[in-house]
């Protein structure tokens, strides 16, 4: 009787030894929590996006080179003289007067007259030309009206104290002394009269309109 007393206590004994010993799993759940591995959100790429800003407004100063050679130009309000005659084919001779017909722009006052660019030259010599300037003072201010026929004489060499061609004549043929035909050619515009220039021939004038067209015709010397 005391020997299965011993053997059922032994029996017991080892038992409760080998429930102590094995060990008790975490719950299922807590393990699947920390093998979950939450992915980072995907970064797109940065697009610049570009600011419009207003640049200032700089103003350019001018240098001294452009405040000493830039120069206003002279405002014209008229309108250019119509030229009338001479014209192509008229042939003028050495010893002729020459009359210029132009028509008039219109009123001007008493400081405003016409002025006429007149040149003569050797057909096909290069640099063949020798012109002047002509102030048609007996028309200054003249009242007009407008496409009023206006006339200017050009006097033949002999008469010096009057316009004439006598020097532009001698200074073309001068380049060319065998020449039996001159082209002639002629412009005008208005502009206001400044007064004698310093030579006591020619005058001092500021333009007032654009220059006309240019007419031509010939010229024996």
């Amino acid at each position: 009787m005391k020997r299965w007393v011993i053997f059922a206590a032994l029996v017991l004994a080892t038992a409760c030894a080998g429930q102590s010993a094995t060990p008790v799993p975490p719950p299922t759940a807590e393990i699947s929590n920390l093998a979950t591995i939450v992915p980072l959100p995907t970064l797109l790429p940065t697009v610049p996006v570009a600011v419009a800003t207003a640049a200032p407004t700089l103003t350019a100063e001018p240098t001294a080179t452009q405040q000493t050679t830039v120069k206003a130009q002279p405002p014209t309000r008229m309108a250019a003289p119509v030229l009338l005659e001479p014209k192509a084919p008229t042939v003028f001779k050495d010893g002729n007067d020459i009359k210029f017909i132009y028509a008039s722009v219109g009123k001007l006052a008493p400081d405003e007259c016409y002025l006429l660019h007149i040149e003569m030259a050797v057909p096909q010599l290069e640099r063949g030309n020798r012109g002047d300037d002509f102030v048609d003072v007996e028309n200054c201010g003249d009242p007009g009206p407008a496409g009023k026929a206006l006339t200017f004489v050009l006097y033949r060499g002999k008469f010096t104290n009057s316009p004439n061609y006598g020097t532009m004549l001698a200074q073309t043929l001068a380049l060319a002394p065998e020449t039996k035909e001159l082209k002639m050619t002629w412009q005008a515009r208005v502009v206001k009269n400044l007064g004698r220039a310093a030579d006591r021939v020619h005058y001092n004038t500021e333009p007032l309109s654009p220059n006309s067209s240019v007419s031509e015709f010939a010229f024996q010397p």
